[in-house]
């Protein structure tokens, strides 16, 4: 493969919690296995690259919640383009509430109903004050994920594909054990943390997806830096 293509959307509004460094670490990653990597940041205003153009991985952060209504305003306007993303294998990672841009929609403590991308019959709960925080552990396939939630906000509802089923922390919401969807290559989560930089292992899954040819390369600060923080996690 010459050249890895990443799109970032909305940067300007989705990098809390340093998950920008879910692009920079990727990007190191595909680099140090000698793939050029070329990043393509696009701001609200400007047209998503990925609609008439190749993008090898679409990254979505997690935003302040009073801009969630804007970016689904914005991204209604492509919401046959992502769906078909979705349904023909395009990678596609969104962390923290980007995970709510596509459920059915988000109500605010007022009441509000912000009408979501509607992919997934799922809902979320804005929380009128306090914040969810945990350090938290989920499975996926023969991977344990480690992450961190910072939230004002849970999600209820069916969730037939979902990405992780929790061993510690809690999933969509407290009463829940499964977390995120998992949907061909489309990844959501509410982990931030950064995720990849904390997962090398499904970093490595994810580049895999991109280049079949890829061989791992997960240096030893990585591996030693994820253990530690799973074993303190199990605890």
């Amino acid at each position: 493969m010459s050249k890895v293509i990443i799109e970032v959307l909305y940067p300007e509004y989705n990098n809390l919690f340093g998950d920008r460094g879910n692009c920079e670490y990727l990007k190191i990653k595909l680099e140090k296995a000698n793939i050029e990597v070329e990043v393509i940041n696009t701001n609200l205003y400007d047209e998503p690259h990925f609609i008439k153009s190749h993008v090898d991985v679409l990254l979505i952060g997690p935003c302040q919640e009073k801009h969630q209504k804007i970016e689904l305003e914005k991204l209604k306007t492509y919401k046959v383009a992502i769906k078909n993303r979705i349904d023909n294998g395009g990678i596609i990672l969104a962390t923290g509430n980007a995970f709510e841009l596509f459920g059915e929609y988000i109500e605010t403590p007022a009441g509000e109903k912000i009408e979501g991308l509607g992919f997934y019959p799922y809902y979320a709960k804005q929380f009128s004050k306090l914040r969810y925080n945990d350090c938290s552990v989920g499975e996926f396939e023969d991977i344990k994920i480690v992450g961190f939630k910072n939230l004002l906000s849970h999600s209820y509802g069916k969730n037939d594909k979902p990405f992780l089923t929790m061993l510690k922390g809690a999933g969509m919401n407290r009463g829940c054990k499964v977390e995120g969807i998992h949907d061909n290559n489309f990844f959501a989560t509410y982990h931030t943390g950064p995720i990849l930089p904390l997962n090398p292992q499904f970093t490595d899954k994810l580049i895999k997806l991109i280049d079949p040819k890829y061989e791992s390369v997960i240096l030893e600060f990585e591996s030693r830096a994820y253990e530690k923080r799973l074993e303190e996690l199990l605890k």
